[in-house]
């Protein structure tokens, strides 16, 4: 983009506080021109997602950039003037190309900024864990953030960046990290897991994209949160079908108790005959209310799996009637326990 001469006088309306409507929307659409390559490049190489952000092109651009255009109550336009200031730069008496390199900079500053405020307004998870990333490296003597063509890096202290060969692809990064990171490391451990995946590094740049290490930070939190939340529900699971063993233990107990004396104590039944529909019983209810294996099967097939050799009409004849009633006892006080729980 060239820097022409309306360009230079509306950079100095804007600065000098002389400016008209019409110098404001040159120099909000100068900025815009300045800042829409970097973002479509960060777009093109999946450094900024737009699904995450819930906006289109245009609208991050100009979210971006909006607090560059802020002014204060005599109408200046504070962080323009204030970065031209730390430049000591005159866009009166400077190079046409020095104002553009300046202008550039304080843009692509502010869109770097703005794209960390902005991923943590989409994903409060990813906002948290880049403001404790910042926390940690002002203290860390491993890494240091770096700006570099507006956008901020995290770079090894004790080694050269090598900045001279290619980036690390992000899969080659995500892979290599995986190996050693764990679940549950704290933020400072896994910029030391990160300093020491950097630090190995022979064949691509010992730097990596701040919010691109923070979603890689998210993403092991994220593997452990679902990891927990599985073993959490097959503990749940586990218990529930404790619960579920140890009340159908406790009813058939108490159904032995409440009916040995009607069937055994009568002559009606052997003892053992009658422990072995209690033992029956039992599994019928588990197969019902938990998880064993034998629900669907029928009254016939569990008593025949403790009697072997009882035909059909033998348990018709002499046992089904005893047994479904006990059954049918069992299942009513396990729904009454169930209930209750």
């Amino acid at each position: 983009m060239k820097f022409t001469a309306e360009h230079r006088r509306t950079a100095q309306a804007i600065l000098g506080g002389t400016y008209t409507p019409l110098d404001v929307r040159e120099f909000v659409q100068f900025c815009y021109l300045l800042a829409l390559p970097l973002v479509r490049s960060k777009i093109h190489r999946g450094k900024l997602n737009l699904e995450i952000l819930g906006l289109n092109e245009i609208d991050v651009v100009y979210d971006c950039l909006a607090d560059l255009f802020r002014r204060d109550s005599e109408g200046m336009f504070t962080q323009v003037r204030s970065f031209f200031v730390s430049q000591d730069l005159d866009p009166a008496k400077a190079h046409e190309d020095e104002i553009l390199l300046a202008l550039r900079r304080l843009v692509f500053n502010r869109v770097h900024c703005s794209l960390v405020r902005l991923y943590s307004e989409a994903d409060p998870v990813l906002g948290k864990i880049l403001r404790n990333m910042m926390l940690e490296l002002d203290r860390s003597p491993l890494l240091e953030h770096r700006a570099r063509f507006g956008e901020t890096y995290l770079i090894v202290h004790d080694a050269a960046p090598g900045f001279d060969r290619a980036p690390m692809p992000v899969e080659v990064l995500r892979e290599r990290f995986s190996q050693i990171v764990s679940v549950r490391d704290s933020i400072p451990v896994m910029l030391e897991k990160l300093h020491r995946v950097l630090l190995a590094e022979g064949e691509f740049q010992r730097a990596v994209p701040f919010v691109t290490a923070g979603l890689l930070f998210k993403e092991a939190y994220a593997v452990g949160a679902e990891a927990e939340e599985a073993e959490a529900t097959t503990l749940d699971q586990r218990v529930e079908q404790e619960d579920v063993n140890r009340i159908a233990g406790s009813v058939c107990r108490s159904l032995a108790a409440s009916t040995r004396e009607t069937y055994v104590g009568s002559g009606k039944r052997t003892l053992e005959v009658f422990e072995l529909y209690i033992e029956t019983v039992r599994e019928i209810i588990l197969g019902e209310f938990g998880e064993g294996p034998s629900d669907g099967v029928s009254y016939y097939e569990h008593l025949r799996a403790r009697m072997p050799g009882l035909s059909k009409a033998a348990y018709s004849r002499d046992h089904r009637t005893v047994l479904e009633y006990l059954a049918k006892q069992a299942k009513k006080k396990m729904k009454g326990e169930l209930k209750r729980r």
